[in-house]
């Protein structure tokens, strides 16, 4: 093989390998919602038409966490969510609650287990790579993640975290997220000029703030 055929394949290769990588951050960046959008008024007008779901949603998911526990769900696809578990009434070295485990971008069907890494022997790293031991702790089957599912989408959302208040997440957009922190009842007095900044929080009604919460880049506050 002569210089310059050595030369032409080993372009196509690079180039082949350039258009591999490209398209695989692409799908990423895709179902992680990087060039997701939405806007104040979308969010406005969800909650205006699925207030109904949306609380049922938090009733719901409040009702399926144990006590002692915090759940944080996104789903990005049927079979793709980030999952975060706390045991709220254990404490870290700086007083937070422990983390049991904490996943992105997962499939809830799958019991696969992560290879572990060095970083798991820290103080802060998650208690547990094994789904199969959060779900028996929770009381979880595959039947609850369905249903999770089915709930989020009947509310148009994607996301949501156990607690009083609870937050639904709405849309995810660019970097930044909307979403909706929910009370049972009336937002406290002494808690509403923290909500109703007007920058990353807005008060909507006495028991509703929307909030927007940037990326790593950009904005932090609302956009719009």
């Amino acid at each position: 093989m002569t210089i310059g055929k050595s030369i032409k394949w080993a372009l196509v290769i690079l180039v082949t390998g350039l258009l591999f990588f490209l398209v695989y951050w692409f799908v990423v960046f895709c179902q992680s919602g990087f060039f997701a959008s939405s806007s104040k008024q979308e969010l406005i007008e969800n909650y205006t038409t699925k207030e109904k779901e949306i609380l049922e949603l938090k009733s719901f998911f409040n009702s399926i966490v144990p006590n002692g526990y915090h759940v944080y769900i996104e789903f990005s696809g049927r079979k793709q969510i980030d999952l975060w578990v706390y045991e709220t009434e254990k404490k870290d070295l700086d007083g937070r609650s422990v983390v049991l485990f904490q996943q992105w971008g997962m499939n809830p069907y799958s019991d696969k287990e992560e290879a572990a890494t060095a970083d798991d022997s820290t103080e802060y790293a998650p208690k547990t790579k094994s789904l199969a031991l959060v779900k028996q702790k929770l009381k979880w089957t595959d039947v609850t993640f369905k249903r999770i599912k089915e709930m989020l989408d009947n509310a148009n959302c994607i996301s949501v975290a156990s607690g009083e208040p609870a937050e639904i997440g709405f849309a995810r957009s660019g970097m930044g997220k909307y979403s909706y922190t929910i009370f049972d009842t009336s937002i406290p007095e002494s808690l509403k000029a923290d909500y109703n900044g007007g920058c990353t929080s807005i008060l909507y009604n006495d028991k509703v703030v929307l909030e927007y919460h940037g990326g790593a880049i950009g904005s932090q506050c609302f956009p719009d």
